[in-house]
């Protein structure tokens, strides 16, 4: 009986190494390209970028990865200003940077390491010296773990990371293809994985996502379903959703860390009041002016919405337009959204 189990959780544990090399592989497909691309703005290997990305993720399952693209574990620090997603680390509840795109994750990746001084002596080493930079960077205080550089070397050298770092973006997929053979047979692998999983989940009663996103041979760098994906930064400046049905302060403030009380001042409606499906809402407040000389009013449009439209204040834009608080203007209409109309 003994044998038995010891046979079984051998086998359990190979499949998870293989479930887990399919992952990680599937990850280098999909991001090798951008990570070159990096390597070739900002003097990072590829490979360590790749590497940390495999690790910090799990070969792309991490909730931070799934939800908010952060493909770094790069926490808010204070300087700081996009949207946050709170997540248990070093201590609960931590501040972790949110993107709109793995992209967006990859750039800000490379502008922490080029631009931070603690990580200036990385740049004075050898880009091929992959070494060198795994153990720089536990040195210049990236993670707290103190395996760190030895798992980044292991990654590298087990899935020849390092070839990356010899070659430009254009080469990427011919170098995946010599490395990993065509993506059909890793989409057969990760349909096998799924069943493995799905042993492994009813033997030692695990929690196994099965809802993997399948993959594709193109590369593809956003998570259409995140809802960090939903934030954009308007011509003003601000960031800011586009509302769904039924939402409401609470349930937005909830979802992105913002206060619904501060929300709804951003946005001039009461803490209570009915927010349109389509509308924006704003994560700051909005300007005195907008990005254009003026607006062409459209069939549906009031102030509120022509304000929310353009980032800007609905009391300036009565005042701009020398209009009574209420008064609503006809389609076709020309508001000033600069300047301040002439007197007739």
């Amino acid at each position: 009986m003994m044998k038995k189990t010891v046979a079984l959780v051998v086998f359990f544990l190979s499949t998870l190494m293989i479930a887990q090399d399919s992952k990680n592989i599937d990850y280098i497909r999909k991001y090798a390209k951008l990570a070159v691309e990096e390597m070739e703005l900002y003097k990072i290997p590829a490979s360590i970028t790749l590497s940390q990305g495999i690790l910090e993720t799990g070969g792309g399952q991490s909730r931070l990865a799934d939800i908010a693209n952060n493909h770094f574990g790069i926490k808010c620090k204070k300087e700081w200003t996009g949207p946050v997603i709170r997540h248990n680390d070093d201590a609960p509840n931590e501040c972790f940077r949110a993107y709109g795109s793995v992209m967006e994750s990859y750039r800000d990746h490379s502008k922490f390491l080029a631009e931070r001084p603690f990580y200036k002596d990385l740049f004075k080493l050898d880009i091929h010296d992959y070494r060198a930079w795994a153990n720089g960077l536990k040195k210049a205080g990236y993670a707290t773990n103190p395996k760190y550089p030895q798992l980044l070397i292991s990654s590298i050298e087990k899935y020849q990371l390092n070839m990356f770092d010899k070659i430009s973006s254009n080469q990427v997929e011919a170098l995946l293809v010599e490395l990993y053979g065509p993506s059909d047979i890793i989409a057969l692998s990760n349909y096998q994985e799924e069943a493995i999983e799905d042993v492994i989940a009813a033997a030692i009663q695990d929690e196994i996502d099965e809802s993997q996103t399948p993959i594709e041979s193109t590369v593809d760098y956003s998570r259409p379903e995140s809802p960090v994906q939903r934030v954009k930064k308007h011509p003003v400046g601000v960031n800011y959703v586009i509302a769904r049905e039924n939402e409401t302060f609470k349930s937005i403030g909830k979802l992105y860390n913002h206060r619904p009380k501060r929300l709804a001042e951003y946005n001039e409606l009461p803490l209570n009041g009915t927010i349109r499906a389509g509308q924006l809402v704003f994560f700051d407040k909005k300007k005195n002016k907008g990005v254009v000389n003026t607006y062409k009013v459209q069939p549906g449009d009031d102030m509120y919405l022509i304000a929310q439209k353009n980032g800007i204040k609905l009391k300036k834009l009565y005042s701009l337009n020398r209009m009574e608080i209420g008064e609503q203007p006809k389609p076709g209409t020309m508001l000033n959204l600069k300047k301040k109309k002439k007197r007739k």
